[in-house]
């Protein structure tokens, strides 16, 4: 085997969870082709990329995560910012009528009634994902809506497959729906079946590298950027 079939890909500077992806582009779009590489993928995905041994310079990840990675050594302590909070929410395709979801009872009528519902698989770590398959399974709907779930590995995928027309309804935090094209939000789940997860950036490979990336990510237009798409302070 050659050395370059051997050598492994870099570990981009930034790795990021979906609910912070358009933000994260937003961010970094001024900086043209000098701007760092990003990873995008779910939460347990990247967390666990960690855990597994690899270094980016900095991570956004829920508030749960950056924890699990403190309490290994891996985050130093004066390394973490605050993002903000969001809440899961469903999308449907733009211009379509849209149901009412405001109560638990309407929220659950509304998974009847729509003919295909995608959302992130639990199985790779999604927030989002992980919340909406407790909330099926805890309002008895997991054998009745099985034929229509489609799960996608990571929840932007499916608000994607929304704005294509492909699904009636898709689940993800709402900064993954919010002001993306094709999409409207049909609204958070009600507030009894409500999960709302903060989000923090941390230092993982410290440096002045890795902290001048933090702080990109604490100026006044990174938050602008985290509130256009829905993030909500702490």
């Amino acid at each position: 085997m050659t050395t370059a079939a051997r050598a492994q890909p870099a570990t981009p500077p930034i790795f990021a969870a979906g609910a912070v992806k358009h933000a994260v582009e937003e961010i970094l779009g001024p900086l043209g082709t000098a701007a760092p590489a990003a990873a995008f993928d779910t939460v347990g995905a990247l967390r666990d990329r960690i855990l597994g041994g690899e270094r980016p310079q900095v991570t956004l990840l829920s508030a749960e995560a950056i924890a699990a990675l403190s309490a290994r050594g891996l985050v130093p302590a004066d390394g973490v910012a605050e993002i903000g909070r969001t809440g899961v929410a469903l999308g449907a395709p733009a211009g379509r009528p849209v149901p009412d979801i405001a109560t638990p009872e309407a929220f659950r009528s509304a998974l009847l009634a729509a003919e295909t519902i995608a959302y992130a698989d639990p199985a790779r770590g999604a927030t989002a994902g992980r919340h909406v398959a407790a909330v099926i399974e805890r309002l008895g709907l997991t054998e009745a809506l099985r034929p229509k779930l489609r799960l996608v590995s990571f929840g932007v995928e499916g608000v994607t497959m929304a704005s294509r027309g492909e699904v009636s309804l898709a689940f993800s935090q709402a900064t993954e729906i919010i002001d993306r094209p094709g999409v409207q939000l049909v609204g958070l789940l009600p507030d009894a079946l409500q999960l709302w997860t903060v989000y923090r950036a941390a230092v993982v490979q410290d440096g002045p590298a890795a902290r001048q990336l933090l702080a990109t990510f604490q100026t006044e237009a990174a938050r602008a950027a985290f509130a256009r798409i829905g993030f909500r302070p702490g």
